[in-house]
């Protein structure tokens, strides 16, 4: 095994995206001068197999995967460099018309590259929410960020407003059955509700939606509490929720009455309200279901 390779494998097994400085990789490479390390990297930097940086206006040295070398050695110059550019932009991505200031190249040369790099899944275009009419672009394998994205309320750049409120009826109701138990009964009543001691928890923490939520399984989405604690502040917003302290919340009682009124206007039934009768003087106007006719 030669230095060359000796130093790569080493400079591998350090963490990944690690950075060495010129005196880390002479102690690793068990050399004493500067010129000589740099006729090992020489090596390396032929094969594509190190990268170099700046850092704090020092020069950095750092590994790459021999899969992503042998990846770089088939691309052009102009390529190469565009993915450097998208590489460097992480799972922000980078716009197109940024690509080009920073390489200086021409359009023509830019979408070209990016038309065989995209063709050859070494990246790919993503949708942001911030700017939807800007073509970005990312490595292949990489996620998104939620800057990006928008989270999980968002589908294909567009805000998922179904999916919002069917995850704030859940959490609405997995709450509310907390902080006013048995309201959801058909013979329960809000004025025989029963009362509850002052030790009873009648709140529930975003950890504990959270958990409802993942063991529900009612969404593919991974969330977290952070998207939780969100939507519990919408419903505080929407005044069905208070606050009780930090990441704990109720439901208020004005929005169960809200359900309760809501439910008995669209469940109304003529069967279910009071009788009436026609006064004598108005018995002509009278039209009789066995009467009528369509």
């Amino acid at each position: 095994m030669d230095e060359a390779q000796k130093l790569h494998e080493a400079m591998l097994k350090e963490p990944e995206n690690t950075f060495f400085s010129e005196p880390e990789l002479r102690h690793i490479a068990g050399v004493e001068s500067a010129a000589d390390l740099m006729v090992i990297v020489q090596v390396l930097l032929n094969k594509s197999l190190v990268k170099l940086a700046k850092q704090n206006g020092e020069l950095r040295f750092q590994a790459v995967d021999p899969q992503e070398a042998a990846k770089r050695s088939n691309m052009s110059a102009d390529e190469a460099m565009i993915y450097s550019h998208i590489e460097a932009s992480g799972r922000e991505g980078i716009w197109t018309k940024t690509i080009k200031a920073r390489t200086n190249l021409h359009q023509h040369i830019v979408l070209r590259s990016l038309k065989s790099l995209e063709s050859q899944r070494y990246i790919k275009v993503v949708k942001s929410v911030k700017f939807p009419t800007r073509k970005i672009y990312m490595l292949y394998h990489l996620t998104p960020s939620i800057e990006v994205t928008g989270g999980p309320w968002f589908t294909d750049g567009e805000l998922d407003s179904e999916f919002v409120d069917s995850l704030l009826t859940i959490i609405w109701r997995f709450v509310t059955g907390k902080t006013f138990p048995k309201v959801f009964q058909t013979e329960m009543s809000l004025s025989n509700n029963p009362l509850y001691a002052p030790s009873y928890k009648n709140y529930c923490t975003v950890v504990e939606i959270l958990e409802f939520i993942s063991k529900s399984q009612v969404t593919s989405e991974e969330l977290i509490e952070n998207d939780i604690r969100s939507l519990c502040e919408v419903l505080v917003y929407d005044d069905k929720f208070e606050k009780v302290s930090l990441d704990c919340y109720r439901s208020t009682m004005q929005s169960v009455v809200d359900l309760k009124e809501e439910r008995m206007e669209n469940d109304f039934s003529i069967f279910d309200s009071a009788s009436f009768m026609a006064s004598e003087e108005a018995s002509e106007d009278v039209v009789y279901f066995d009467e009528y006719q369509l």
